[in-house]
């Protein structure tokens, strides 16, 4: 089949999303193919795709009109997948010469703590602070956490290192004492530079197995609180909340993300709302084939193959997607038209 550089479909890109996607030097390409080469074409439930897809076509991304109509009558899998097959065109991604790259997974964080101070171990939870404004540089991680910054206080926090652990994935859950669950959304960062826990550890001298794993990191920075507290701190970016009063959590598309349909990806290359075919296996090597949606970016996200898996909420998810580091590949659905 005929190769085509993704600077032929740069109209089409640019349509969805008013940006463009080709910068000089970048290799990324899109190889027109059929559905029948997908593995596991077949055996999808593409129905457990839908709120994903519906939440998508709530938006009306350009391009895909024809595709979001049908989506209105669908009443089963067959129906969905016909739909799929008429108007959408499937392409197989190649980033700089290979058709595999980084697949990693994050959850929906959850913690413990209440809405107003109870005692001096719970640290703070701000909103965006006074006047923010996205790309504006705003104190460090330490120094906000060591003395405060003029800004909404939306909560408080029993754990430091739960906390730290929702700002790496940018939202989460917290439950009070009484029961109450509060919804907490991403408002806004502090601008400054992300640099992961676990390279920190690495640098540190800890265990290189334990620093590959957020289970393990969460154990370790638990069974060593002070120490912990001084390497998270050497993480400039601080992220800005804000509660949330329906579905969550939301991602950078600006929808509530569907646990194991959404995808967080890097918009050099890919728009948002972007039907995916997703190929890969899960950290205990279980096959992963189906279908997802372009939903949310992250901060280490980068790369023409490279996505984060959304697994949901809970200690299942976080068990699943902080040992998430597999290798996959990927297909973008473009329209027909």
């Amino acid at each position: 089949m005929r190769r085509l550089l993704v600077i032929g479909l740069l109209s089409f890109l640019t349509a969805c999303s008013g940006s463009h996607y080709l910068s000089k030097g970048r290799s990324f390409q899109l190889t027109p193919t059929t559905f029948s080469s997908l593995k596991g074409w077949k055996q999808d439930n593409l129905v457990a795709a839908l709120p994903a897809i519906k939440k998508s076509c709530a938006t009306n991304p350009k391009g895909y009109e024809e595709f979001c109509r049908g989506v209105g009558s669908v009443h089963s899998e067959s129906d969905l997948r016909s739909l799929i097959e008429g108007t959408l065109q499937l392409y197989k991604v190649t980033s700089r010469g290979s058709a595999t790259g980084k697949i990693t997974g994050y959850y929906e964080a959850e913690l413990t703590g209440t809405r107003h101070h109870e005692n001096g171990a719970q640290m703070p939870i701000y909103g965006a602070p006074s006047g923010y404004q996205q790309g504006k540089t705003y104190a460090t991680r330490k120094s906000i956490e060591e003395n405060g910054i003029n800004a909404p206080i939306v909560a408080w926090a029993d754990n430091p290192v739960d906390l730290f652990i929702m700002h790496v994935q940018g939202s989460g859950r917290m439950v009070t004492p009484e029961g109450e669950i509060i919804q907490l959304g991403y408002a806004g960062n502090n601008g400054r530079t992300f640099k992961g826990l676990g390279a920190i550890l690495k640098e540190a001298g800890v265990d290189p197995s334990i620093a590959n794993s957020m289970p393990r990191i969460r154990e370790w920075c638990t069974d060593h609180p002070n120490e912990a507290l001084k390497l998270m701190r050497k993480n400039d970016r601080y992220i800005f909340f804000k509660e949330l009063a329906g579905e969550g959590p939301i991602g950078s598309a600006g929808v509530a993300l569907t646990p194991a349909r959404s995808l967080a990806v890097d918009t050099t290359y890919i728009p948002m709302h972007t039907p995916m075919w997703l190929e890969t296996t899960n950290p205990n090597g279980g096959a992963i084939n189906q279908l997802m949606m372009a939903q949310d970016t992250g901060a280490a996200i980068k790369g023409g193959i490279r996505a984060d898996f959304f697994w949901g909420y809970g200690a299942a998810a976080f068990q699943t997607a902080g040992h998430m580091n597999q290798q996959g590949s990927y297909y973008l659905l473009l329209p027909k038209k």
